[in-house]
């Protein structure tokens, strides 16, 4: 092939090319972990797309077209944290024999995904839009109904308790409930004031021992 045909088919290449659109240069899986990294550690309105395109080296056309808008990449990730992060805690709550080892182990399970090595402390959903503006409302009330998903798993394997006998009352089933989900919550801000797995792990350790003083109570009632 002489030259003038080999700048030809260069030039047909690069129009086909440009009708196709440019493939995808980077791990989408990779980037929205890495987004989700971002949102976690800085919170949604902390985080700017320049942050976002220049942790997952693309640009924003290709993050916009990949993703959407800012507020759904944070969707995204959200969904992702929650598989990857919150699931494999919940899912102890199915598992376990009793109820209260059910907690237990959900507590010592989400300890796990508040103080790891490599990634930010504490619970994304929570913290993730602790502080935004007014016109971000919608988001802190999408991540609050995630939150009250996660305390109704809670709820609903402690009712099985009370079915099969292990706790009284309903009564006392909602206190259990409302005190291990406060317990949670706080050993999040602990988690990001800088408190270690095992003085975590003291802290549920504590909160157990009051398991069957509730327990106990609730008979008295």
């Amino acid at each position: 092939m002489d030259k003038s045909k080999q700048e030809n088919q260069s030039v047909c290449n690069e129009q086909n090319t440009k009708r196709r659109g440019r493939p995808k240069c980077f791990n989408e899986q990779v980037a929205l972990e890495q987004a989700m990294l971002l949102f976690w550690q800085h919170g949604y309105e902390g985080t700017s797309i320049s942050d976002l395109t220049q942790a997952l080296g693309i640009t924003a056309p290709s993050l916009y077209a990949t993703f959407g808008d800012k507020a759904a990449l944070f969707d995204r990730c959200i969904v992702h944290y929650v598989q990857q992060e919150a699931m494999p805690a919940e899912q102890i709550l199915q598992t376990a024999t009793t109820a209260k080892i059910a907690v237990e182990l959900y507590l010592y399970e989400s300890i796990r995904h508040l103080v790891q090595k490599d990634k930010p402390k504490g619970c994304m959903l929570v913290v993730a839009t602790m502080n935004c503006s007014q016109q971000n409302t919608f988001l802190q009330e999408h991540l609050k109904q995630i939150r009250l998903q996660s305390r109704n798993k809670l709820l609903e394997r402690l009712n099985l308790g009370f079915e099969q006998g292990e706790i009284a009352n309903l009564d006392k089933v909602m206190q259990l409930c409302d005190f291990y989900t406060t317990l949670l919550y706080g050993m999040t801000i602990q988690a990001i004031d800088g408190a270690s797995a095992d003085h975590l792990h003291s802290i549920v350790k504590n909160a157990m021992n009051m398991w069957d003083q509730i327990i106990f109570q609730s008979c008295l009632n």
